[in-house]
């Protein structure tokens, strides 16, 4: 249990240390806000990426049903045309058999033709229109149909390249199972979960020696993937923590944002990593994977998560 061993800042620690890490606490806790609005940003970013897909999708549908509608009226229209164009060519045969001989017939089969004339051209207008709706459709269609195919591939490629990064982490975290490690993916991200008994004892934020040899695997992998993002959050459960008056941790917020900074700046110090890809977050108690009041629950909701996700610009850069 949190608040069983209790952080405490004695005579044993100097005033000037004390100092530091009070002022490297405020700093994580002016940050947090910020760098919790991220992650939710980018989490809307994958949400608005994946409804912009499905509306692609919905309106290649809707043009490939405009389509078939278009391309049966303008056969339609087609038919009709040819059928009026035959019944002109007749009248205008008949007109010139009845022009030379009764006049009045010839004036009254001429009237027809005229009409006749009249009704085809609308009819051809009305072909021509058809036909160019129907041209822009396949065109758009098309279009659309390009891009999604381009998209698909992007996602199908991102998918592979989640399940590698996966692959890849669980073979240089072998050596940690059964140690309070998992290594699982979910959403287009891949979830790196470390019990609090692998990295830290209870109510500390410093990182042991085996904790360290596990970030210190993980950091080789994530170096030599750039582009990958990488989120620590820490968790804590929720016992109320009860420090001194002297501690420098107050609450659980505390202590889940200083165990995300740890880490962060543990992965930075065995990695060669750009500090930009990194984001320490402290989720405190409110986010527990098992909400029963037991020992066992509050022992699993004790734990760091380190989430890879992979750079989705390539997507938006065709959504554009």
């Amino acid at each position: 249990m949190l608040g069983v061993s209790v952080f405490v800042l004695g005579s044993c620690v100097t005033k000037q240390k004390y100092n530091e890490l009070q002022s490297d606490l405020t700093e994580c806790n002016a940050e947090r806000e910020k760098l919790v609005s991220q992650k939710i940003n980018l989490d809307n970013r994958v949400i608005e990426l994946e409804s912009a897909v499905e509306k692609m999708k919905s309106q290649i549908q809707q043009l490939e049903a405009d389509t078939v509608l278009l391309s049966s009226k303008s056969r339609e229209v087609s038919e009709a045309y040819k059928k009026m164009q035959s019944d002109y060519d007749e009248l205008a045969s008949s007109y010139k058999a009845m022009s030379a001989g009764n006049k009045r017939d010839a004036e009254a089969m001429l009237a027809k033709l005229q009409e006749a004339q009249t009704k085809l051209d609308e009819k051809e207008r009305e072909l021509k229109n058809l036909s160019d709706d129907l041209e822009k459709k396949n065109e758009d269609l098309n279009e659309k149909s390009a891009k999604l195919t381009e998209l698909q591939a992007i996602l199908d490629k991102k998918d592979a390249d989640v399940l590698a990064l996966r692959e890849k982490i669980k073979q240089a975290l072998q050596g940690f199972e059964g140690s309070g490690l998992q290594v699982t993916e979910k959403n287009g991200k891949v979830y790196v979960s470390m019990d609090e008994k692998l990295l830290f004892a209870s109510g500390r934020f410093t990182i042991d020696n085996n904790g360290k040899e596990a970030l210190k695997a993980l950091a080789k992998v994530l170096e030599s993937d750039p582009g990958i993002s990488i989120t620590v959050e820490g968790h804590t459960d929720n016992v109320p923590y009860s420090p001194a008056s002297s501690a420098q941790i107050r609450d659980n917020w505390d202590l889940s944002v200083m165990r995300a900074t740890t880490v962060v700046k543990t992965i930075l110090e065995h990695g060669d990593i750009n500090p930009e890809r990194l984001t320490a977050s402290g989720r405190g108690e409110y986010i527990p994977i098992d909400s029963e009041d037991s020992k066992d629950a509050r022992s699993k909701n004790r734990r760091t998560e380190i989430i890879l996700t992979p750079q989705l610009d390539a997507l938006f850069e065709i959504l554009k």
